[in-house]
């Protein structure tokens, strides 16, 4: 999730929640962004403090909620709370391709059409006006020679 946006940019599933979970989601977020972050922000969960995970994230400043304190990554624990109602029962889906469809359209719904509270609209258009008006600002800084 990028904190700034909360707009979930990288994606992962798997039957096993571990680094390589983790790992994944992280690179498919670097793919879809052509960057990576300054920060990463994670709960100290082992899957975020394995060998493997720090050695792949090297050289992104990283921090760590306190232990039992899911207030410290509010934005995450309250995205995963949306997610499961809106994903709705496990039951519901016959198959595995019926999940793993299912998390991708509530995953695109939360990111597109979602109105978030704080930002009073969905994080990619929040996302999108900011670059609207970075652009326009960058524009103006240029005219002005500033």
């Amino acid at each position: 999730m990028d904190m700034y946006t909360r707009e979930i940019i990288g994606i992962a599933i798997s039957r096993f929640h571990n680094q390589n979970l983790v790992m994944e989601a992280f690179m498919d977020a670097e793919k879809r962004t052509g960057t990576h972050p300054q920060y990463l922000h994670s709960d100290q969960g082992s899957e975020y403090t394995s060998d493997d995970y720090k050695t792949y994230v090297a050289g992104i400043i990283i921090s760590f909620a306190d232990k039992a304190s899911p207030w410290q990554n509010g934005f995450q624990e309250s995205f995963y709370g949306k997610f499961k109602v809106d994903l709705g029962h496990m039951e519901q889906f016959e198959t595995l391709g019926e999940l793993i469809e299912a998390i991708y359209q509530t995953i695109y719904y939360y990111n597109n059409k979602r109105r978030h509270t704080v930002l009073k609209m969905s994080p990619v258009q929040f996302r999108l006006n900011y670059y609207i008006k970075k652009g326009a600002l960058d524009r103006l800084s240029k005219e002005m020679g500033t």
